[in-house]
């Protein structure tokens, strides 16, 4: 009877354990600014290279794609805070902001800009800044989701 108390403490001891791991603070790494600059390279690269995207860049007003932009940010806002993934909500800046919105969407942001730059889509193809910027919130909008993706999967 006594060596079954021990064995149930020991697996009960194990379960905490295991609970505390799961539930720590996780803290911004090096290695999740890379995942998500690589997530975000991945699905930027093809998307700027992509003349749709241009020809929508340039159509669009810019209060029209500022609002894709936004509307994007909100869902992803919302799948950070309620997705319960390695404890993203309780990283938070101000209060409720959480880090991995402002570093996913900072870093897809960049990344966008790059490619775009990078191809020469500016200036050969696209010719003026404000359709630049338009290019790169179009382009972010399908890196951020690289971005998470990548960095959620570790």
């Amino acid at each position: 009877m006594e060596e079954r108390i021990k064995e149930i403490e020991e697996k009960i001891e194990d379960l905490h354990r295991e609970y505390e791991e799961r539930h720590t603070l996780q803290r911004f790494t090096f290695s999740d600014l890379v995942q998500e600059l690589i997530g975000a390279a991945v699905i930027a690269l093809p998307f700027s290279l992509t003349e749709e995207v241009w020809e929508l860049a340039q159509r669009l007003s810019l209060l029209r794609v500022l609002f894709i932009y936004f509307f994007v940010l909100f869902f992803v806002f919302i799948f950070i805070k309620y997705s319960k993934l390695q404890n993203w909500e309780q990283q938070n800046v101000a209060g409720f902001v959480p880090l991995r919105l402002i570093t996913s969407m900072g870093i897809s942001f960049f990344v966008s800009l790059v490619c775009l730059l990078m191809f020469g889509i500016y200036p050969d193809f696209i010719k003026d800044t404000t359709t630049l910027i338009k290019a790169t919130l179009l382009v972010n909008v399908f890196a951020v989701i690289g971005s998470l993706g990548v960095d959620m999967a570790k």
